[in-house]
């Protein structure tokens, strides 16, 4: 009786998972301008507009009676802009929907949040914090001309004298780095971390365009949470590859699906960029990226000789992980196939039980008819005859 009762129970909690996870699919299927609020041939001020306004409607200080509802909501609002507001995503969205992108899509979204004003710093600081998407900046225009610049103010970087300071939001620190030729053929790296602020590592490439000196980003590294050693980035002129790993998957998608835990963990493990590098002088910054204030850090010029056991372990726990992400990766294969066969075994249990207990209602019911269809006779030993011929 108790394990049929362990069944049932079972049996309900997955239907309603599998109603919310159809829920959760039917919702993510809204037109994106429709969640903003705008036509189809809307313009880029247009959307940036609709997505502010929609920004302050849904604020949570605005919504505390329903904050579950307004956190979804700037799910919407966040991912719609992101999508509609860049060139590339919004074609993909116009020509197939939903089925044009993909995670990833979503995963590498740069959003100029200088572009959005004040409000557009304060709602990405409250989209991070709900973790409801990575909302990612991009490098503002003034640093990018800054870096372009003759009179760029720089700092000088050497190796193991690590530099902390305090950068403004949206603006860069820049530092002047001077390797040898032994000092790339044996590797090293610049390294950056923070207790709690984010920021980006930049490397800078300079060159010439109709006679005027021009610098473009050669290399972007934005920090990520590595646990209790707070924000890292770094660029990396090793001798293996290194990957950077993004966070983990958020509460509000572990929620509706909890083995996003472990299939979705290695999602974002990727190569990080690097590229081949002359002995010389280069030009390296860091951004400050936090959304409403400055960003504390401290950056090192690091060799690999320096710390050859500490590299050497990188490289193993490296290369691990790219296998332990295949592995995972087959593993929820086999999973999801068990799962529904779990899902097919939980329905036939569900259909036996029914059919079960409709033909012992049914047998019931007969063997209580044979027995009623006649007052009981006495007979002549004052004993009661049977159906079976027995006396009682």
């Amino acid at each position: 009786m108790q394990r049929s009762k362990r069944f049932q129970q079972t049996v309900q909690r997955e239907s309603v998972r599998v109603k919310e996870r159809a829920m959760g699919e039917e919702e993510a299927t809204r037109d994106f301008y429709e969640v903003l609020g705008v036509s189809r041939s809307a313009t880029d001020d247009e959307i940036r507009s609709a997505y502010k306004k929609g920004a302050i409607r849904w604020h949570p200080d605005k919504n505390r009676h329903q904050e579950d509802l307004a956190a979804e909501k700037f799910k919407e609002l966040s991912t719609a802009y992101a999508v509609l507001s860049d060139a590339a995503m919004r074609r993909k969205y116009d020509l197939n929907g939903l089925e044009g992108l993909e995670e990833v899509d979503l995963s590498k979204v740069e959003i100029d949040i200088s572009s959005l004003g004040t409000m557009g710093n304060v709602v990405a600081s409250l989209f991070s914090q709900l973790g409801v998407l990575n909302v990612k900046s991009r490098v503002s225009q003034s640093v990018l001309d800054s870096a372009g610049s003759r009179d760029l103010k720089t700092t000088e970087l050497k190796f193991s004298e690590p530099i902390s300071s305090t950068v403004r939001k949206n603006s860069a620190h820049f530092y002047k780095v001077q390797v040898t030729r032994e000092d790339v053929e044996s590797g090293f790296c610049v390294f950056c971390k923070s207790p709690s602020s984010r920021f980006k590592v930049l490397l800078f490439h300079k060159g010439e365009s109709r006679g005027e000196e021009v610098s473009d980003i050669k290399i972007q590294e934005d920090s990520t949470l590595l646990g209790k050693q707070g924000n890292v980035a770094g660029i990396f002129f090793f001798d293996f590859p290194t990957y950077s790993l993004g966070q983990p998957p958020s509460t509000i998608a572990t929620a509706k699906d909890p083995e996003a835990a472990l299939f979705r963990r290695l999602e974002t493990l990727e190569p990080r960029d690097t590229c081949s590098i002359q002995p010389g002088e280069h030009v390296f910054a860091v951004y400050g990226d936090n959304f409403l204030k400055s960003s504390t850090y401290t950056i090192e010029l690091l060799q690999q000789a320096d710390y050859k056991d500490e590299a050497m372990k990188i490289k193993v726990l490296e290369e691990e992980l790219v296998k332990r992400r295949q592995i995972v990766c087959e593993f929820e294969q086999q999973y999801r196939q068990a799962q529904q066969q779990y899902q097919v075994a939980l329905q036939r249990y569900e259909a036996e039980t029914k059919h079960l207990d409709k033909v012992l209602g049914a047998r019931e019911k007969q063997y209580g008819a044979l027995t009623s269809k006649k007052e009981p006779k006495t007979d002549q030993g004052g004993g009661l005859r049977s159906l079976f011929g027995f006396r009682g």
